[in-house]
């Protein structure tokens, strides 16, 4: 008779997931295309991180990366606990909140660039 479907949300385990499949898809595909890329034959080492194997330039990459991947995570967390509730799809939850984690990140950077 009166009975209303109480509305349907997204499950917050599978849109994270989903979230960091999006972060694991590109590390990888940059990952891939950095190591695909041959080295240039008359390379000048006089500047600091010019002559890096491709291995040490992914170490490089993860050490400073890290901080940056762990402001990523917890904003996605929190963007994710956000849309979870209102969005009902998991797959869509995920993307945007991946999304919305990068654009955090890129306002973060900006802002700090700007202080300095």
């Amino acid at each position: 008779m009166d009975d209303v479907d109480a509305p349907r949300r997204a499950s917050f385990g599978l849109s994270l997931l989903v979230a960091l499949g999006w972060y694991a898809t590109v590390t990888a595909a940059v990952l891939v295309g950095r190591t695909g890329l041959p080295a240039a034959p008359n390379r000048d080492c006089s500047a600091v991180f010019s002559c890096l194997t491709p291995q040490e330039e992914i170490g490089l990459m993860v050490i400073l990366g890290g901080p940056i991947l762990a402001g990523l995570l917890f904003s996605t967390l929190v963007v994710t606990g956000l849309l979870a509730r209102r969005v009902p799809s998991s797959i869509l939850t995920g993307t945007l909140s991946a999304l919305g984690s990068v654009v955090v990140a890129a306002v973060a950077g900006a802002v700090w660039q700007g202080a300095r």
